[in-house]
């Protein structure tokens, strides 16, 4: 090994050398500065002195809560239709010799109005052989008449001592043939006027023409259908009710005055209307119970037209006992919360009867004391006996949810 080498060797030891001290004296520096920390800690801690901890109240929205005497809005929507509907058909055969202007689809016609006239040729033939029947008959009973008068004064000639005249002497037998005979030549002549006054098709009553069913030239035969007529006045709605609500309806008898709207147009139309009846039967296919309101017509005198869709509001049967709250205070199925009257405010848990239900509110009934008021924040985890802080009104959007 060279001088060189040498130097080298010597050099890399006294670096080590150097490296190892340095290190042992940092861990001493580390050492003695914490230990001078500690040191500083304890000489400088701070006495804590007890006081009062804050407790977080979580906050709630109340409201009043007021038991009473309810009475609900039912509502309920149907379509409007006509009491009084009929086919109108031929009561005799025959050909058709004119109509009526108003034989169309939606024609307005008045109360015993022609709508079809059916040829009457035959019928007036047929009239006039039993006029002449009749007056055969009314002959033959007036003869028959004046021999019973002619046998009784031949027998009363030839009687011996008080023998009673028999009755096939005074030719009995014979008047009431001949009164049996006039009495169905009168039938037939009152049956051919009856065929008669048929040739003309009249309408039953006052209304509208749904749907014509001739035209001139048809042939009818008794049955044929002439015209399907309703009223388009005496109008009626079917409502629906769901089973709970359909049990608060009025019963039968409380004839109780509504008001129908409905939307034509750019304009709102309303009417008048009476519940007039209660449907004895549940359909059981909606589960639904009907009320049938009878339709009156406006200020102006109008009725709504048939098949127009309507709204009504119907006032309930009146609960007592019971109160309106905001659906959204309803917890579960059955609970609301209330803040109880004292110096605190704390919170306990009721169960509730839902007796009627809306899309904002609830109607119920429950075991309420006097000044409880309705919790209507929606807290994460109440307990029973929780004090709350209590605002009566918050903006929308602020509630805490504690």
């Amino acid at each position: 090994m060279n001088e060189a080498e040498v130097e080298i060797n010597h050099e890399s030891e006294r670096r080590g050398e150097i490296r190892a001290v340095m290190s042992f004296v940092l861990v001493l520096a580390i050492l003695f500065g914490s230990i001078g920390v500690a040191v500083m800690f304890v000489v400088n801690k701070v006495e804590s002195t007890p006081g009062e901890v804050k407790v977080t109240l979580p906050t709630v929205v109340t409201m009043p809560l007021e038991v009473g005497s309810y009475s609900p809005k039912i509502t309920s929507e149907g379509v409007v239709r006509s009491r009084r509907e009929v086919r109108v058909a031929a009561e005799v055969s025959g050909k058709v010799v004119k109509i009526s202007d108003q034989l169309i689809d939606g024609g307005a016609v008045e109360e015993g109005e022609v709508l079809a006239w059916i040829d009457k040729a035959d019928y007036t033939a047929a009239l006039a052989r039993a006029e002449s029947s009749e007056a055969d008959a009314v002959l033959n009973r007036d003869l028959e008449i004046a021999r019973q008068k002619q046998a009784e004064r031949d027998w009363l000639k030839l009687r011996k001592g008080n023998e009673e005249i028999p009755d096939l002497v005074k030719r009995v037998p014979h008047l009431k043939s001949a009164e049996a005979r006039l009495a169905s030549a009168t039938e037939e002549v009152e049956r051919a006027v009856r065929d008669l006054e048929r040739t003309e098709v009249k309408a039953p009553f006052s209304g509208r023409i749904r749907e014509a069913g001739v035209e001139k030239g048809a042939v009818l035969v008794p049955g044929s259908m002439v015209a399907e007529l309703y009223s388009d006045e005496d109008l009626e709605v079917r409502l629906p009710f769901s089973l709970r609500d359909f049990g608060l309806v009025p019963e039968e008898g409380k004839k109780q005055e509504i008001t129908l709207t409905a939307q034509v147009g750019a304009r709102v139309e309303r009417w008048p209307a009476v519940v007039d009846r209660i449907e004895g039967e549940v359909e059981r296919s909606t589960l639904s119970g009907y009320a049938i309101a009878r339709v009156l017509p406006s200020e102006d005198g109008n009725y709504p037209k048939v098949g127009l869709f309507v709204r009504t509001e119907v006032s309930g049967t009146r609960l007592d006992g019971v109160a309106e709250i905001p659906r959204r205070a309803l917890r579960g199925s059955s609970e609301v919360w209330v803040v109880v009257e004292g110096e605190d405010s704390i919170i306990e848990k009721r169960t509730v009867e839902i007796v009627r239900t809306s899309r904002e509110e609830v109607v119920v009934r429950g075991d309420f004391e006097a000044g409880d008021r309705l919790v209507l924040t929606r807290l994460n985890a109440p307990v029973v006996g929780m004090k709350v802080l209590e605002v009566k009104e918050l903006d929308e959007g602020e509630e805490s949810k504690n």
